[in-house]
């Protein structure tokens, strides 16, 4: 599939979300809870090798009921309390220790602000590649693809790469996608891979763009 194909479709599919035809996981996390800088660094790493729709139920404790806004304000609850909190999202205490710890880096390192270039937040333990261009991204506008299991997945079905890996994916696509269309990617085609273009049963009699698809042909 040609770049300006891949750009139309992304569009499309974006265009599909915003009309609310599709009522994703991807979505309601994002809608579940007050965003600002750190918020959004939180959820994110909370989001690790768990579902959506675990994060929603954690960010929606935290950020929207609990209303923690800043690292102090974490930083006062306890501990076990913390953990029983984040248990949904599993790795919880992992997790628990590396918003903790995270926390209070910001706080003696960043006067409690979240970092905007990719170089200080790779220097908080804990946040990678993919981590850093989410915040960026969704955080301070800054145009970048954060590639998770759906976007390598997708992009590659859809011939617009060909790799090997995340990593892989990441460096051609960042390459590769203007900025008038980084900043969509990621949500876009995530909440595709999780509502329509699935791994197992996928529903490409659902899909909008099913006809330039080379899962059954060539395109």
């Amino acid at each position: 599939m040609k770049l300006k194909q891949f750009l139309i479709l992304l569009d499309i599919l974006e265009d599909t979300l915003s009309s609310g035809l599709l009522d994703t996981p991807a979505l309601k996390l994002r809608n579940c809870y007050h965003r600002n800088p750190y918020t959004i660094l939180m959820t994110t790493l909370l989001s690790l090798r768990t579902k959506d729709e675990n994060t929603t139920i954690v960010a929606t404790k935290l950020f929207n009921e609990l209303k923690i806004k800043t690292p102090h304000e974490l930083l006062k609850i306890d501990k076990e309390e913390l953990e029983i909190i984040i248990k949904p999202t599993g790795m919880y205490k992992q997790k628990t220790q590396t918003l903790i710890n995270i926390s209070q880096i910001l706080i003696d390192k960043f006067d409690s602000k979240v970092p905007h270039t990719k170089e200080e937040l790779l220097s908080l333990k804990g946040v990678g590649e993919k981590t850093a261009n989410i915040v960026l991204n969704n955080a301070f506008g800054i145009s970048n693809i954060a590639v998770d299991t759906h976007v390598h997945r997708i992009c590659n079905l859809l011939g617009i790469i060909n790799t090997q890996d995340e990593k892989e994916s990441s460096m051609i696509l960042n390459e590769i996608i203007p900025d008038t269309h980084k900043s969509k990617l990621n949500f876009t085609i995530v909440s595709f891979g999780q509502t329509i273009c699935k791994v197992k049963n996928p529903k490409c009699d659902e899909c909008i763009i099913a006809k330039y698809c080379p899962r059954d042909k060539n395109v």
